[in-house]
C-alpha cells in the first residue's frame, strides 16, 4: 500500500536541511537525509513570503502526487524536504501551479540525489 509519511515536527524539518544533502534546482530544493528507518518520510514546504495559503497548499498537493506517481522507485529509509524557491519578483498563484511545471525539476533533483532505487 502506497501511504506517504509525513515530517511534521520542526525539529525533524531543520535536521534534515542542516545534516542532510541537497539539491538545488530553479523552483525547488531537495534535502536528503538517511533516518534509519525502515520507511521514508516526506516534508513539503513553502515560505507564506512565496505566495498565499491557497499556492501553498496546491504546492503540497501536486509534490505530494508526484511522490505517489513515483513511490515505487524512491528508495526506503531517508527523511526528505522539498522547499519551493522564488523564482521572480511576485508571489505565486495558485493558479500558475501546475505538476508539469515542477516534475523534470523534481526527477533531476531526486536522480542528483541518488533517491531512485537502481533499475
Amino acid at each position: 500500500m502506497k501511504k506517504i509519511v509525513s515530517i511534521r515536527k520542526g525539529e525533524e524539518f531543520e535536521a534534515c536541511i542542516k545534516k542532510g544533502r541537497f539539491a538545488a534546482e530553479e523552483k525547488i530544493v531537495v534535502y536528503s537525509l538517511k533516518n534509519g528507518l525502515e520507511y521514508s518520510r516526506l516534508g513539503v514546504s513553502m515560505s507564506s513570503k512565496l505566495g498565499k495559503a491557497t499556492a501553498r497548499n496546491r504546492f503540497k498537493r501536486i509534490v505530494k502526487a508526484w511522490y505517489l506517481e513515483n513511490f515505487d522507485r524512491i528508495k526506503k529509509g531517508f527523511d526528505i524536504v522539498i522547499l519551493a524557491r522564488k523564482t521572480k519578483e511576485e508571489k505565486i498563484k495558485a493558479r500558475e501551479i501546475y505538476l508539469k511545471n515542477y516534475r523534470d525539476e523534481l526527477e533531476r533533483a531526486f536522480k542528483r540525489l541518488r533517491l531512485f532505487k537502481e533499475e
